[in-house]
């Protein structure tokens, strides 16, 4: 074969091998460009969320806003994609494997007092097959395929996460707002009090310290007012960081849904828990994971069977061909107890990803159980904050409409004012603990 055809031969074929990869290497170079950042490596705008800034949001939009711009389900996406690279990697071990290399010599050789130049090109090819490995390939397969299964479910943890996030911050911020309502209505009924008796004691009606009390009480109100106001301010805030918004308005919110699961016993929530929970989805699988790799380490026991081919090329006058072919079986016969102990190692691993997984169905039991309690405690608090509510407007109309006509004091008449703000207060934070005990159990069976 002319020597020049074989070589051009041979680096086309190189070429074609290594074209392959470039789509891959052009992908990593738009990934290096800043220009290029996903969702998730950068704050994204609100514009881009597709959230309408002047109608209320529903916790199903603010949620796929936030899975749509976390940094957190951006890295456990790709805590995916790296598992499963893992598992191409392990599955490749039993595809044969293939060298080259192709170089030019050039020399001179003294042959009786002449020199005489030797040049030519110089081909080399090696060919390497893992036949069989007693287990080893299949363990570790299987190990990898557990551990994807298991960051699949950490993605669904974080997802679960995300959400429980927005649901909390949207309910804390409706709670704020609602009682910045309670005490914004507070503050006009003592403001239209303070008017009255700057009116009586025009007239001689009140005496100062009437007015003064009425001074006293329209500037509490007002401070109360004032925190009522900044626990808005600090509850947008939390909204914003749970969205992953940086320059989000102040977003209107839809009346809040949820789920009740007061009604279902903290027994059948943990059966929902078992089969829905992600984070004990993904401890499982990692002790799945754990219990193969035991397998690989026995496995390392044993020898590895595998093929050697090796081509050698070289051009002196002619083409010089050199095949070698080898089959080996290759075992490491003293290792120090190394694998012995890798084995030891790799038990005591299984044991403790076992034992995650017992530490966390009792803690997911422990934390039902307070949750549904919580619930309960909640539903009967917002039931009797209800009627203690109703009981305050009514003792309040009463007593004022008596003051009017002078049957009632100006004392009787303030208390049943903070009377009837308290209970007001605490029937909106009854309610609103009722939402945050469904929204915890929610969290905590995966739902």
């Amino acid at each position: 074969m002319n020597k020049n055809l074989f070589v051009l031969t041979f680096m086309l074929a190189a070429v074609a091998i290594l074209s392959s990869g470039c789509s891959t290497v052009r992908k990593a170079r738009e990934a290096q460009d800043d220009a290029n950042r996903l969702n998730g490596e950068r704050v994204i705008s609100f514009a881009e969320t597709g959230l309408d800034a002047n109608a209320p949001c529903t916790l199903d939009q603010l949620e796929s806003a936030a899975l749509m711009a976390s940094p957190a389900m951006l890295q456990a996406s790709q805590a995916v994609v790296l598992a499963q690279l893992a598992v191409r990697d392990i599955d490749s071990t039993l595809i044969p494997t293939l060298d080259a290399s192709i170089g030019y010599t050039y020399s001179g050789t003294d042959v009786s007092g002449e020199w005489a130049n030797v040049d030519g090109p110089i081909v080399s090819g090696t060919l390497n097959w893992l036949l069989y490995d007693f287990g080893k390939t299949s363990a570790a397969s299987a190990q990898a395929l557990a551990n994807l299964t298991a960051a699949e479910q950490k993605l669904r943890t974080t997802a679960n996460a995300t959400r429980y996030g927005v649901r909390s911050a949207c309910f804390a911020l409706r709670r704020a707002q609602e009682l910045q309502v309670v005490a914004e209505e507070s503050v006009a009924v003592y403001a239209e009090h303070l008017k009255q008796m700057e009116d009586r004691f025009s007239v001689g009606a009140v005496n100062s310290y009437a007015v003064s009390k009425s001074q006293v009480d329209f500037s509490n109100a007002k401070l109360s007012l004032v925190t009522a106001s900044n626990s808005v301010k600090v509850a947008r805030t939390s909204l914003n960081a749970a969205l992953a918004l940086i320059d989000a308005p102040e977003l209107k919110l839809a009346e809040p849904t949820i789920a009740n699961y007061t009604e279902k016993s903290v027994a059948e929530l943990m059966q929902i828990a078992y089969t829905n929970a992600p984070t004990l989805a993904s401890l499982r699988f990692q002790a799945e994971g754990a219990r193969h790799y035991v397998d690989k380490t026995i496995a390392d026991l044993y020898p590895n069977i595998g093929i050697n081919l090796k081509y050698d090329g070289s051009f002196d006058e002619d083409w010089i061909s050199q095949v070698v072919g080898t089959a080996a079986l290759t075992e490491s016969v003293f290792s120090a107890g190394r694998k012995r102990r890798a084995i030891e190692a790799a038990v005591a691993q299984l044991r403790i990803a076992r034992s995650a997984v017992a530490a966390e169905e009792l803690a997911l039991f422990n934390q039902l159980t307070a949750a549904h309690l919580d619930a309960t405690r909640a539903t009967d608090q917002l039931n009797v904050a209800k009627e203690t509510a109703q009981l305050a407007q009514e003792n309040f109309d009463i007593v004022s409409a008596q003051y009017e006509v002078g049957g009632a004091s100006e004392l009787e008449r303030t208390d049943a004012q903070v009377a009837l703000t308290s209970a007001k207060a605490a029937e909106v934070s009854a309610q609103y603990d009722y939402y945050a005990a469904q929204v915890k159990i929610a969290n905590l069976i995966g739902e």
